[in-house]
């Protein structure tokens, strides 16, 4: 096959399990669940390639079936989780890329570093891949999902779309997709500088990463203070992810963000957008910064 899909599973809260039972029976409980994810992999039609400690790599010919695994892997493993109360639950992370398959060294090529490479920039049980993926599948055929903008992730020259899918029965109630006409043109070849200036009815601040995340709203705690009635106390926070920080809404009307070399406006309600590059940032749903209290952030 010319192009599949891959999938990286890694296993979140192994290093407790060995600090808790001791290496042998860590060991046995870990290799006991990697083996049940090739075998539920392996029955929805994917084709373990190697399995890595506590993470294991797999190929779909078919894209859906990748995410259908991957959805039914957390949402088994959650119920186990609650089933057994545990204080440290075992959890999963996943990364899902479709690409090339090649007779490379590894035998899936370059997609293997951009699966991989999505894993490690996951939070415990949630899933990221890429827009490629995600063209594979019907918009019926899985849970919502958020668009988290622009990344460089290994395996690609030129930054790609990322998304989060949204694979609980109650995820992403009442949200929408964020999804706009940014292309690779609209984002700095460079990764942005160690620290971010904010702009706001003549007054400025600057974070350093060290300093983040950072809460941006009416309340007098907040890290950057809006003094606005139409702001929620705590409107939105920014915080960093690997290498990209992150604007994440919390508030109850929104927040739209319009980069510095594009005409887009994403619109956030209870969602996240990578901060790729100068942008503003208006705390409402409308982009109106006649109307509403629009902040400048600047990257150093």
């Amino acid at each position: 096959m010319d192009d599949a899909t891959v999938l990286f599973v890694d296993l979140v809260g192994s290093t407790a399990l060995y600090q808790a039972l001791g290496n042998a029976r860590a060991a046995a409980l870990v290799s006991g669940v990697t083996d049940w994810i090739g075998s539920l992999c392996e029955a929805g039609g994917g084709v373990v390639v190697r399995r890595l400690g506590d993470g294991v790599l797999v190929v779909f010919e078919e894209g859906g079936a990748a995410f259908a695994c991957a959805m039914q892997m957390h949402r088994r493993q959650n119920e186990h989780n609650n089933a057994q109360g545990n204080e440290q639950p075992l959890q999963f992370r996943i990364g899902i890329a479709r690409g090339s398959i090649t007779a490379a060294q590894d035998g899936v090529g370059e997609v293997i570093n951009t699966a991989t490479d999505l894993c490690k920039r996951c939070g415990p049980e949630q899933i990221l891949t890429t827009d490629r993926a995600l063209h594979q599948l019907s918009l019926t055929a899985f849970a919502r999902f958020r668009n988290l903008g622009l990344m460089h992730v290994r395996g690609k020259s030129e930054p790609v779309e990322v998304f989060l899918v949204e694979w609980k029965n109650d995820a992403g109630r009442g949200l929408t997709t964020v999804r706009g006409d940014i292309n690779g043109q609209d984002f700095y070849d460079s990764v942005p500088g160690a620290g971010i200036r904010l702009s706001w009815a003549g007054r400025q601040a600057q974070f350093v990463r060290a300093r983040l995340p950072l809460v941006l709203g009416r309340h007098s705690k907040a890290h950057f203070e809006i003094d606005d009635p139409r702001v929620s106390r705590e409107h939105a926070r920014i915080f960093a992810h690997d290498d990209v920080l992150v604007l994440e809404d919390t508030s109850r009307y929104g927040t739209s963000v319009r980069f510095e070399s594009s005409a887009t406006v994403l619109t956030l309600r209870h969602q996240e957008c990578v901060l790729h590059e100068d942008c503003e940032i208006a705390f409402g749903s409308a982009f109106d910064p006649q109307s509403l209290p629009t902040m400048r952030l600047n990257f150093l």
